[in-house]
């Protein structure tokens, strides 16, 4: 019998977390899947750790390290099941995941099925600090409307692929895959392609899967010189959706994710190794200040604490070296 849905688990240095990750999908109580691990070049233990689980659904699959949205193609390109799932591999899921979803997608013919997600946020030594629940406020979204209101939140829940289950020929007829070689926003690219060829969003209301937040060295957590590029790219395509999906308030998501880019990139900037000299980190930021996405936008920022309003107001009068010092001093 063919596999209903396959579970796509590119898999990279993940050896303290692969376990787990595996557990959970074997845990499922839809019990008809198959899960291709995509060896993305790892150079620790992680897929010796596979090969001790004797179960005849856990596919291995091994290539040259090309990156998250290459080892995800990679596997989409093999898949057999009628709906494809994208995990991360130092991630896990909840028991009911599969079964849920599938039974949603089949019973309304969707394409697609959105569910909320659990940020679990860890220190150091693996131990759970706090959890968060970040769930859709709305049953469904149609690009019909007139009047489709999607806040911060959601807005967010829409960015990840690891919150959605997708049916398999519908990518592969609309030739909707991953771009290869882009960091940081692959998930947003992929997922307004995907919006673009659909005319509703369903939502399940319950968190599924639990995102691990740790304080190490991940691909998120790494210097990028083009951070900043690589904002703009996905802000742009959700600027694309939000105009076409009709969504109320487009001005103020945008001067949100707008202001949120800056400051995840001067994070970038002065958090992690580089070797940009301090004057190249405030001509960084004078980049981004005078951005024309910026300057259209940031009027319509809507702070929610002290330290966005003290950004706000440094971005409005582009006082880029004082943001600048106050972010060298801050570290």
């Amino acid at each position: 019998m063919e596999s209903i849905i396959s579970i796509i688990l590119p898999v990279y240095n993940v050896e303290k977390y692969i376990t787990k990750s595996i557990q959970s999908v074997l845990n499922q109580t839809q019990k008809n899947f198959e899960l291709l691990v995509i060896n993305d070049g790892t150079k620790d233990n992680s897929i010796n750790i596979v090969r001790k689980f004797k179960d005849s659904r856990i596919k291995i699959f091994n290539k040259e390290n090309g990156g998250l949205s290459d080892a995800r193609n990679f596997g989409l390109k093999r898949a057999k099941g009628k709906y494809v799932y994208f995990m991360d591999s130092d991630d896990w899921i909840e028991p009911n995941l599969i079964e849920d979803c599938i039974d949603k997608l089949e019973s309304e013919k969707l394409n697609l099925i959105v569910f909320g997600y659990v940020q679990d946020n860890e220190n150091k030594e693996g131990e759970l600090l706090s959890s968060s629940i970040k769930l859709p406020e709305v049953s469904e979204i149609r690009k019909l409307s007139t009047k489709n209101v999607i806040d911060n939140s959601l807005l967010g829940i829409l960015g990840y692929a690891w919150n959605k289950v997708y049916r398999r020929d519908f990518l592969v007829s609309n030739n909707i895959v991953f771009e290869k070689g882009v960091s940081l926003v692959e998930d947003i690219l992929f997922n307004t392609r995907v919006y673009e060829k659909i005319e509703v969003l369903r939502f399940i209301n319950k968190p599924y899967y639990h995102y691990l937040n740790r304080p190490i060295k991940t691909l998120i957590k790494t210097f990028h010189k083009d951070s900043f590029q690589l904002k703009l790219k996905g802000n742009e395509m959700i600027e694309r959706f939000l105009m076409r999906w009709h969504v109320e308030s487009q001005d103020k998501l945008m001067g949100f994710i707008q202001v949120q880019a800056i400051i995840y990139c001067i994070n970038n900037l002065f958090s992690f190794r580089n070797n940009l000299s301090f004057l190249d980190k405030i001509e960084y930021i004078r980049m981004m200040v005078y951005n024309s996405k910026t300057r259209k936008y940031i009027r319509f920022y809507k702070p929610s604490t002290f330290v966005d309003t003290c950004y706000k107001v440094l971005i409005c009068l582009k006082c880029y070296r004082l943001i600048g010092l106050l972010a060298f001093l801050k570290k």
